[in-house]
């Protein structure tokens, strides 16, 4: 098969984090280190680090569906001159109006927790007791 006859498929997932990490501090870490790392995720058994901090994840489906949005600022120009010019509380300053824009859909899920790391230590190979031994010990 040549590259060409590969089909390239686009599947989205919900990381839910719970509470661990506030967006705040997901915002910081990827400005500061660039984003974050995930591996494992092809295999079912993901891993998220956000700076210093490493989750496991599981990955599941959903029983409903997941429809993510993008929020972004109502353009005036599209209001009805009409409506744009009804301000009930004119001494109150507008607020900027907001709309969601449909980004995707998913059903699946990856629920995270945190984990520790610990560097591993080299284990010293289980001695084996040499054949001089064992004969000295049959002798």
């Amino acid at each position: 098969m040549s590259d060409s006859e590969y089909e390239e498929e686009t599947t989205y997932v919900v990381f839910d984090l719970g509470s661990i990490a506030p967006s705040e501090f997901i915002d910081e870490v990827s400005i500061k280190n660039g984003g974050c790392r995930i591996i494992g995720l092809e295999e079912g058994k993901p891993y998220l680090q956000l700076g210093e901090l490493t989750l496991e994840g599981t990955v599941d489906e959903t029983i409903g569906t997941h429809l993510m949005f993008e929020m972004q600022d109502k353009d005036p120009s599209k209001i009805p001159p009409s409506l744009a010019a009804v301000n009930p509380n004119k001494s109150e300053p507008k607020e900027t109006k907001k709309t969601l824009v449909y980004q995707c859909s998913t059903e699946n899920v990856v629920t995270l927790e945190t984990i520790t790391l610990t560097p591993k230590v080299a284990q010293q190979p289980k001695s084996t007791p040499s054949e001089t031994s064992i004969i000295d010990a049959i002798c």
